[in-house]
């Protein structure tokens, strides 16, 4: 059992010098250091929706304005470069390791559960040992 760990580890290396890990990691970094401002107002922003949604949704009376400033500081963040570039290359890595666990999970078990393109595992069914 040592040796599948250490190997898991050598894997979590080799993941770690992906350039597209190294892409994310910078990019991560810079939005933090370019958008602080346009972070802390989206995240202000989302705070305020998520209450307007668990004390009322639609109904509460804070509702329209509060969408409204929930969309215009998530458009002022989600539009900049450096972010949208952000999810492009999250999105592709994801993808990449989504095949890596199922090509795992395969020669382990053609049973075994794995998360489908969209990231989703389906209900039911199980590990079957025979």
């Amino acid at each position: 059992m040592t040796d599948i760990i250490m190997q898991a580890y050598q894997v979590l290396d080799e993941v770690k010098e992906d350039p597209k890990y190294i892409e994310i990691k910078y990019l991560d970094q810079k939005m933090l250091e370019l958008y602080a401002k346009e972070i802390e107002v989206f995240q202000d922003a989302k705070v305020k929706y998520d209450q307007v949604m668990s004390e009322g949704g639609s109904y509460h009376p804070d509702f329209k304005e509060t969408i409204q400033k929930f969309s215009e500081s998530k458009t002022a963040l989600y539009s900049q470069t450096e972010v949208k570039r952000y999810f492009e290359v999250e999105k592709e890595f994801q993808d990449e390791l989504n095949a890596f666990l199922f090509e795992m999970t395969q020669a382990v078990s053609s049973h075994i559960q794995t998360p489908n393109k969209l990231g989703i595992v389906k209900k039911g069914g199980s590990c079957h040992v025979r």
